[in-house]
């Protein structure tokens, strides 16, 4: 093992398969812990594969926020805004948004850039390492990011965000037109400011990259199983069973790292969560990626566009609509129009994704032990920046598990805070 653990070796069950969850797997076995994920499609085509490919570590603005509440009726309903809601959904979702809502008053936005920033500041450094263990540093790009404004106006309604940035220790570059140009020449140039991250870095293949991680956790005794979990149950004082579709599972400790799935396991245990579903959507243009020397994201649609190994790839916009939700050609037709008017180079897209995040209503994911069960932890509900935070995430539940205290405090990000 890499490390001693103060507590014994345990046999932990992970009900997950996306990267928080194979990060978690990763630092436990550094301290000496059996690990067993458990999940219906590993490896397969979840937010984990369809994502914007950032390692986005300025990302400390919460979705909620005084501008957004202000734009709300325009951004929900118009089909083509950056955040939609599907209709018949809504009063399922009411709650959902009265909690958004209060998360969004200027106190709240000040409280939760703060938290965010801490966990984003050890972000780089938690994920690294099991970057070096799967020597999947050739599927990492160091070029920074860039973020787009169609208008000096839309520009001018960011300046809080970038205060927000910047008195948290977030270093970002503001850029006129003619800057821009210099860094993305192939561009349209219908923009009129942006902003540029330094530090932030790029996936060339998420999926590829998994797929390395998943690789270590079974070369080191590790297991991964093609399987739904439907419950946890508690049954002694030291163990806990986790119940398959068909079959079950011991174990001294259960982590809950099932993304947009977490809901009703937590909901077993006792903790009411106050998650729910944002569908994203892609589409990919196969052989343009050196179009793009970066992401680069555009805030008009709230999407990014990615150099990738295989090609150009265009993920965003939100769509609140549950996880039953059919695939919203909508959505993906804003996108590629979209990229299309920003490259008008390209020809039509080869291939398109819809898949869900786990969305919390303070764009602060869940981090920590059930309120319920000590047996139970939770890594889950990281909207937009679950690749970036997976490996700091699996530290501190690592750490959690081996009975120490966390390198950071984590209660703001506890379970039972609603």
């Amino acid at each position: 093992m890499d490390n001693a653990c103060s507590e014994p070796q345990q046999e932990v069950v992970i009900i997950g398969a996306g990267f928080v969850a194979i990060a978690t797997a990763m630092w436990l076995q550094k301290s000496g812990h059996k690990v067993t994920l458990v999940d219906p499609e590993p490896l397969a085509k979840g937010a984990y594969f369809g994502n914007a490919c950032t390692i986005a570590t300025y990302a400390n603005i919460p979705v909620g926020t005084p501008s957004t509440m202000k734009q709300l009726p325009n951004l929900l309903f118009n089909a083509n805004s950056p955040l939609s809601i599907k209709g018949s959904y809504l009063p399922r979702l009411t709650p959902w948004l009265l909690r958004f809502a209060w998360a969004s008053r200027p106190s709240q936005v000040a409280h939760i850039g703060h938290q965010l920033s801490v966990l984003l500041s050890h972000a780089l450094s938690a994920l690294e390492p099991l970057i070096d263990e799967t020597q999947g540093h050739d599927l990492i790009r160091k070029n920074g990011t860039l973020y787009l404004y169609g208008s000096e106006a839309g520009f001018i309604k960011a300046k809080p965000d970038i205060e927000l940035r910047l008195s948290n220790g977030i270093p970002v570059t503001q850029l006129k037109k003619a800057e821009i140009s210099d860094l993305e020449p192939h561009l349209k140039p219908l923009y009129e400011r942006g902003l540029f991250f330094e530090n932030a870095q790029q996936l060339l293949s998420p999926l590829s990259l998994l797929q390395r991680m998943a690789e270590s956790v079974i070369a080191k005794g590790g297991k991964i199983i093609t399987n739904k979990a439907l419950g946890i149950e508690r049954i002694s004082a030291e163990k806990l069973k986790v119940q398959l579709q068909g079959t079950t599972l011991l174990a001294d400790k259960v982590v809950v790292a099932a993304g947009a799935w977490s809901k009703s396991l937590a909901r077993q245990i006792g903790d009411k969560v106050p998650l729910d579903t944002e569908q994203g959507y892609h589409v990919m243009y196969k052989g343009a990626q050196k179009l793009l020397n970066r992401p680069v994201g555009w805030a008009d649609v709230g999407f990014y566009m990615t150099p990738m190994n295989d090609g150009l790839r265009a993920a965003g916009t939100v769509e609140l609509a549950g996880l039953n939700n059919p695939i919203n050609p909508q959505r993906l037709k804003l996108i590629a129009d979209t990229v299309k008017t920003l490259l008008p180079q390209l020809s039509d897209h080869d291939s398109e994704w819809t898949g869900f995040r786990p969305s919390m209503p303070d764009s602060m994911p869940v981090i920590g032990q059930s309120s319920k069960d000590v047996g139970v932890y939770y890594a889950f509900g990281h909207g937009h920046i679950g690749v970036t935070l997976s490996g700091i995430t699996g530290k501190l539940i690592s750490e959690l598990i081996d009975g120490q205290p966390p390198s950071i405090d984590i209660s703001a990000f506890a379970a039972q805070r609603f």
